[in-house]
């Protein structure tokens, strides 16, 4: 019979304040982009100049907006806390290589196969992630030099042709992020999509503890740029911890 603490979910905290702000700000602007991008792909030609230069005016802003919010994100890949880093994304300890291994079992199996929880980025999807960085980067170098051209150059550039790839690229990238986290939420039910909101992933107390045991072992072996050393409760400014009951 289980204990009841492990029958519940203590809440954790693992996102950071500016990390989740600027997740959700980028996901708006990226809804501008990708529903006026497609609106200019699909009806561009049929469109009244008048109209077009609105839809190109939202296209722009989506553009800077999105832009300064990965600027600050890739910023905040260096100097944020530990869970917002780049080594959170990569399979660089032995625990985040346990986890690129099961979840890839996972996948193959359906996601009949279970993941051990892990604290902040799955370390499978990290490398993804990254590729998501470098192709959103490429995207708005393209979107600036296409901006600077006259709309009859611009349109028969080929940097257009590579525009509309980047678009196709990202719209799939996010389409399959968005069918992972709820196929995640579903199996692990450890709140991945609420965690983006309150900043606060849920584990039963051995979760937890072995958590912590793959948290301490990951610090043993990387120093921390700045000199600090935060814990695996330290990550945001809120260190209380939430239990709530776990409903099978």
């Amino acid at each position: 019979m289980k204990s009841t603490t492990d029958n519940r979910y203590i809440l954790h905290p693992v996102w950071d304040p500016l990390l989740r702000a600027l997740h959700w700000w980028m996901a708006l602007a990226m809804m501008a982009q990708f529903s006026s991008g497609a609106t200019l792909l699909a009806l561009g030609n049929d469109m009244s100049d008048t109209l077009m230069g609105k839809i190109d005016i939202i296209h722009y802003v989506g553009g800077y907006a999105f832009a300064a919010g990965l600027a600050l994100r890739i910023l905040w890949l260096f100097v944020g806390p530990p869970t917002a880093r780049w080594r959170d994304l990569l399979p660089l300890t032995p625990a985040q290589r346990r986890i690129w291994r099961e979840t890839l079992a996972c996948y193959l199996s359906g996601f009949r196969r279970p993941i051990s929880p892990y604290r902040g980025h799955n370390a499978f999807a990290g490398p993804a992630y990254l590729a998501f960085f470098l192709i959103a980067v490429a995207q708005i170098a393209l979107g600036i030099s296409l901006s600077l051209m006259p709309d009859s150059e611009a349109m028969n550039s080929p940097l257009m042709v590579m525009h509309e790839w980047g678009f196709f690229l990202l719209l799939a990238f996010v389409i399959v992020h968005v069918a992972l986290v709820i196929a995640h939420e579903i199996a692990g039910r450890h709140g991945l999509i609420s965690a983006m909101i309150h900043g606060h992933k849920g584990f039963t107390e051995s979760e937890h503890q072995a958590l912590h045991a793959d948290w301490d072992a990951a610090l043993s072996v990387q120093a921390d740029p700045s000199g600090g050393t935060e814990g695996l409760d330290d990550i945001t400014s809120n260190n209380r911890d939430v239990t709530k009951t776990r409903h099978e």
